[in-house]
């Protein structure tokens, strides 16, 4: 009775890239090697260059971050100064019990919340422009000096639109004249009003003077045609003229029924 087949198992040595039988006699011949070694001397010098390479990465992103740290904290220090002197400089909105309004003591002035006007002033009167900084306009809780402007502005602005004349919305406009090309009256560039394209576009249009013309020669065909001078013409030249007309309509229906035209 046969046996079953079973391949020897194989052993992979990281260091060299290579494979070998997996059994101790020729694990240590390979490992006793010349290039086994070197191999493995290289690995670990590999190795401890990366490991040096990343703590001076790492001491350097630590330095840096430290540094950044410290640059922001300063210039948080020196904006909150700012606005602490600012505040002081522009004073500050208490309620009023007695006036019902809000009233800034550096500023002189009082603020109806209700409409957004302010009363004080050199004489004191009531204006939705105060003759103060942007700064210390009244600002309601989480909001801007943006926002208090753009509502001055809105108050402000149907009284300009008001003011202003009514003629001049109503201003005429100059309109140009287009002035046709001196050649536009001439044939080729025109396209018949029928056919799959000419006549959904609208393209095309005959004008009076070819459309005389077109008649005056469809006269000329059916009476038998005259000479320039006055003349009858022959029958062969009556012959000739008809013949050149029918070569030109087949044409004509050819060009037209390339370009899609056709009737």
């Amino acid at each position: 009775m046969t046996e079953k087949w079973k391949s020897n198992p194989m052993h992979w040595c990281d260091y060299c890239k290579v494979w070998m039988q997996d059994t101790p006699t020729a694990k240590s011949t390979h490992e006793r090697g010349m290039k086994h070694k070197e191999n493995v001397a290289r690995k670990l010098r590999q190795m401890r260059i990366k490991a040096e390479t990343d703590k001076k990465e790492a001491a350097l992103a630590e330095s840096s971050m430290k540094s950044i740290e410290s640059a922001a904290r300063k210039a948080y220090e020196k904006d909150l100064a700012a606005q602490q002197a600012n505040a002081s400089a522009n004073g500050d909105w208490v309620f009023d019990d007695a006036s019902g309004h809000h009233y800034n003591a550096a500023q002189r002035y009082y603020h109806n919340r209700e409409n957004g006007m302010y009363y004080g002033g050199d004489p004191p009167a009531w204006t939705t422009m105060p003759d103060i900084p942007p700064e210390a306009l009244f600002k309601l809780p989480n909001s801007s000096s943006s926002s208090n402007a753009g509502a001055a502005a809105s108050k402000t602005a149907p009284k300009a639109a008001a003011a202003r004349p009514a003629a001049a919305a109503a201003a005429p406009q100059k309109v140009l004249a287009k002035h046709a090309h001196p050649l536009a009256s001439l044939g080729g560039h025109q396209m018949p009003t029928y056919g799959t394209i000419g006549g959904q576009k609208g393209v095309g249009t005959v004008e009076a003077a070819n459309e005389a013309s077109v008649k005056r020669k469809r006269e000329d065909s059916s009476t038998g045609g005259k000479a320039k001078e006055g003349r009858s013409m022959t029958a062969e030249e009556a012959k000739a003229v008809a013949a050149r007309e029918a070569a030109r309509q087949r044409v004509q229906a050819r060009t037209a029924q390339g370009f899609g035209l056709g009737l």
